[in-house]
């Protein structure tokens, strides 16, 4: 996943799902908007290793929402909001 902003949505719903370590990689690279050379640096660890957590992190997230389905289900829910179309929100959840 290379959206930043989808990848923070999902951090900020699936995160604590993370393990502590993940979790802080990601809110520093999703939330606070550090690059990898320093987060890399702030933690004293290679800048490959923050790579690959934040992609190893980034795919748990991914398997997790297509699990759960929450924010296809809130996008759904809230569109037949804006339509009017509140019956068919019982059907979606």
């Amino acid at each position: 996943m290379h959206n930043k902003i989808k990848a923070n949505e999902l951090f900020e719903i699936y995160g604590p799902l993370l393990t502590p370590r993940q979790q802080e990689i990601c809110e520093m690279y999703y939330q606070e908007d550090f690059s990898l050379f320093e987060i890399a640096e702030e933690l004293e660890i290679s800048r490959s290793a923050v790579q690959d957590a934040i992609k190893k992190s980034t795919k748990q997230l991914e398997k997790f929402e297509s699990v759960v389905q929450y924010i296809e289900k809130r996008n759904k829910v809230l569109n037949c909001l804006e339509q009017g179309q509140v019956e068919r929100i019982a059907e979606i959840l």
